[in-house]
């Protein structure tokens, strides 16, 4: 089987780095799993609890010379690090269920013509001081959500849930440093200018609830610059590769119009309220009964 690459982007984060990378060890692969801790300057024992792992990890340091920090350049350091014909990431606050790099490697196999294959991913939550789990991933997905990511649809594409192949970003290229935020949804919009994807019907990602800092954390105002740029580019790219997808198009101008329109003082407020008003829910929602043991999803028959 072809190895696979399993890159790990970290930041503080000497007490979950350590589940991530088990995650990834116990996985049963048969071919090469090569784990990249791409490292973006942390200050706690992160490094050391990596370090422990021996030669079953490669450990990348920050530069010295790199004023930058972020997501994207830890990704990129670790791609450009990275040996093997496949490509996946982990962010390191999360973890990777059993068999998920087997089931990947099927999906992505079963057609040439594919560059990559996206799975399913629950989101982990302590409730009473035990980890509870609830589908993350939104239902009925679409060949036009995979056509489409970042555009047709919320709660689908998210980093964990990736297997490339390599040649992808040999011809997209790597993640944009420049952009604080949204830098993976250009990615995957980039990435779907050129490529075609599979859905594999299994749960393997797990995005774990947290208040921890994390590497995408900016203000609210220039995530909606941010975002409108990204949207703002993907629209130049559409005219300038010639693409003729009307509802691309005219999904890309609507974000573009949202994001645009967000910024503004009286809709940056109702914008602010509503985010606010989620987030609540999302916090009362953590002690309701959406959230059930691990169990219950392998019962669902697609772990």
């Amino acid at each position: 089987m072809k190895g696979i690459s399993v890159i790990i982007p970290t930041y503080n984060r000497e007490k979950l780095v350590e589940e991530a990378i088990r995650s990834v060890l116990n996985q049963n692969y048969h071919g090469v799993v090569e784990i990249i801790i791409s490292d973006d300057g942390s200050t706690d024992g992160t490094l050391e609890v990596a370090a422990s792992f021996g030669s079953k990890v490669i450990i990348l340091k920050k530069p010295q010379d790199c004023s930058t920090q972020g997501a994207s350049g830890a990704r990129n350091r670790g791609i450009l690090k990275s040996n093997q014909p496949y490509i996946c990431f982990l962010d390191s606050d999360d973890i990777y269920l059993p068999e998920h790099l087997n089931r990947m490697v099927l999906a992505l196999e079963s057609d040439p013509a594919i560059g990559f294959a996206i799975c399913n991913s629950l989101e982990m939550c302590d409730v009473n001081k035990e980890n509870k789990y609830r589908r993350w991933t939104k239902r009925n997905i679409s060949s036009r959500d995979i056509e489409n990511l970042s555009i047709s649809t919320n709660h689908f594409a998210n980093s964990n849930g990736f297997i490339f192949k390599r040649e992808v970003f040999q011809i997209v290229g790597l993640f944009d440093e420049k952009i604080q935020v949204g830098e993976d949804s250009d990615m995957w919009m980039r990435i779907n200018e050129k490529y075609k994807g599979i859905h594999s019907n299994h749960y393997g990602s797990v995005r774990r609830i947290h208040d921890m800092l994390k590497l995408t954390d900016i203000p609210k105002n220039s995530l909606l610059s941010s975002h409108y740029m990204v949207y703002r580019n993907a629209i130049r790219r559409f005219h300038a590769q010639g693409l003729s997808d009307l509802y691309r198009l005219r999904a890309l101008w609507l974000l573009t119009l949202k994001y645009k329109l967000s910024q503004w003082p009286v809709f940056n407020s109702v914008y602010i309220f509503v985010n606010h008003h989620n987030e609540r829910k999302k916090l009362k929602t953590i002690h309701e009964n959406s959230w059930q043991p691990l169990e219950f999803f392998e019962n669902e028959g697609v772990l």
